[in-house]
């Protein structure tokens, strides 16, 4: 107990794509070898992969089945989970303070206190950024976390049961959302294909009914993507009847509108904002130095200028590509690298090494059109410098197989591949898509 008690402690905030990936590297090493205390903190009891929130949005992954228990997970890999919100930091002391935890009635589960930590890790993700539009944060709907995302899966749901049952068979559902990047891209996608779903099951309601409108201030879809790329999303979504505004800036939206900057004015009846990220608003109060989107700026070691004992990974952090490179994307591979980097590099800094810059090496963009089709580069195989990119079921098995990856790293490709057959088998079992 001493022992443990005078062990390097690693505290790591926020369980997202990057910080339990970084948790579980560094407690089957560190950890479990006694080197280090790795503590994970999150608010929430349980992981899931963000780049598929779009899919809880739909049905089509049921939270419930694919989430990821921090406590278990924990105690199978060598690290601590600790459960509660961060809400400050104390840099001279070497403490952060963690907010009381209650549940949905209000009881309190796990009071307020502070924790000490040699090494701080910061990879809490981002939230949405409506960039101050007028009545966006009231009147639309966000994919910031699973309780939103199932949020908006029960309202569509609510809405498509609603319009099926009456008089007017033919009233349609009108949902706009906000922002063509991979995020909007999919979740277009994804709700024709669950509202085609829903009308094979038997409900009454054609698909025909179903009006989407993408909205992209960019002059294309998927502006980070190459354009053929782009461009063969845009003829997918096209031949399913979906509407697509490019350079088209929202102005306001309000309560079942949606006004755009040229006058063009939208009736809707569910909104989604899908239009970029920044850091979340707590994050400018640290004392650490953060960019124009609240990011917490960092080195090409992922360090913070203020503290060097601080790190901070994933879209909360702006870090270069290298030293003197440009800032790096809000993405999960970025994340999923940053994770494994520090890892090592955290191990090199205990024992005494220095650690070389983090070099983020792109492996492409893949991007879900539906159940069975997609679209992305193969830079991760062909090079970065080469325009070629994948179509149809084949992307479709390379996009699946970034989630098998990402379980892999959690669980060990014996438990991923015990888990893949569980979901094939559960799906001759039970309905494609989540019906309640």
């Amino acid at each position: 107990m001493a022992g443990a008690q005078a062990a390097h402690r690693i505290v790591i905030v926020g369980g997202g794509a990057g910080g339990i990936e970084l948790a579980t590297r560094l407690g089957r090493t560190l950890g479990r070898a006694g080197q280090a205390q790795v503590v994970l903190v999150d608010g929430a009891a349980t992981h899931i992969w963000k780049p598929l929130l779009h899919e809880v949005a739909t049905g089509a992954l049921n939270t419930g089945e694919d989430e990821v228990n921090y406590f278990a997970h924990a105690w199978r890999n060598g690290y601590h989970f600790e459960y509660g919100w961060m809400t400050g930091l104390d840099r001279e002391q070497r403490r952060i303070t963690l907010a009381e935890v209650r549940d949905e009635e209000g009881s309190l589960i796990v009071e307020a206190r502070s924790m000490p930590y040699d090494t701080l890790v910061i990879a809490v993700g981002a939230v949405a950024n409506d960039f101050g539009t007028p009545g966006a944060r009231e009147h639309c709907m966000f994919l910031n976390n699973p309780a939103e995302a199932e949020r908006l899966r029960k309202r569509i749901l609510a809405l498509t049961f609603a319009a099926s049952t009456r008089v007017n068979p033919g009233t349609p559902l009108r949902i706009a959302i906000i922002g063509a990047g991979p995020t909007g891209v999919e979740l277009a996608a994804e709700i024709h294909h669950t509202i085609c779903e829903m009308h094979h099951y038997g409900a009454n309601f054609s698909p025909t009914q179903l009006e989407i409108t993408l909205i992209e201030a960019s002059e294309r879809i998927l502006a980070a993507a190459p354009p053929a790329l782009a461009d063969y999303a845009r003829a997918e979504l096209e031949k399913r009847n979906i509407q697509i505004f490019t350079h088209r800036r929202v102005s306001e939206v309000a309560p079942g509108q949606v006004m755009l900057a040229d006058g063009t004015c939208l009736a809707v009846d569910v909104a989604v904002w899908a239009a970029g990220v920044k850091g979340a608003p707590w994050l400018s109060g640290l004392g650490l130095a953060v960019n124009r989107h609240n990011q917490i700026e960092v080195n090409a070691t992922l360090q913070t200028a203020a503290d060097p004992a601080i790190f901070a990974l994933g879209d909360c952090a702006s870090a270069p590509d290298g030293e003197g490179g440009p800032p790096l994307p809000a993405t999960a591979q970025v994340a999923h690298q940053q994770a494994a980097w520090l890892a090592q590099a955290l191990a090199d800094q205990l024992a005494g090494r220095k650690p070389k810059p983090f070099v983020f090496e792109p492996q492409g963009i893949m991007v879900s059109l539906g159940k069975h089709t997609a679209v992305g580069s193969l830079a991760a195989i062909i090079g970065p410098k080469r325009d070629y990119y994948v179509a149809g079921r084949s992307a479709k098995l390379i996009y699946t197989s970034l989630y098998r990856i990402h379980q892999a790293t959690l669980h060990g490709w014996v438990r991923t591949v015990l888990l893949w057959i569980g979901d094939k088998l559960r799906r001759v079992a039970r309905p494609a898509i989540k019906l309640h």
